[in-house]
């Protein structure tokens, strides 16, 4: 299989293609507290979920709930401190739902 690889030259057109679809493709994980229709640690290819696209423009703070695989331990970490930006974002995705009827 490599001596394939070896043999072909990956165009910049090629490469720019792959990048693209990567970015499109994107996973994310849901870091927030358990709401309706959502879980906590759901994992979503291609971006944010279409059906919380409402409460993803209204609020900032439930899109910093959405976090790439490689930031979950990082963010795990942080909600241990009550004063880091992570529980505090935490705490208001919390009340922005209790909110939302």
């Amino acid at each position: 299989m490599t001596s394939t690889i070896k043999n072909k030259q990956a165009s910049t057109e090629k490469v720019g293609q792959a990048i693209t679809e990567s970015v499109k493709h994107k996973i994310l994980i849901y870091v927030g507290p358990p709401i309706k229709g959502l879980q906590r640690f759901s994992s979503f290819v291609g971006g944010y979920p279409e059906h919380f696209k409402e409460h993803l423009e209204k609020s900032a703070v439930f899109k910093g709930m959405f976090i790439v695989p490689e930031k979950l331990a990082e963010f795990q970490n942080s909600l241990l401190d009550a004063n880091s930006v992570e529980s505090m974002l935490y705490k208001k995705t919390e009340e922005y739902f209790s909110e939302v009827k």
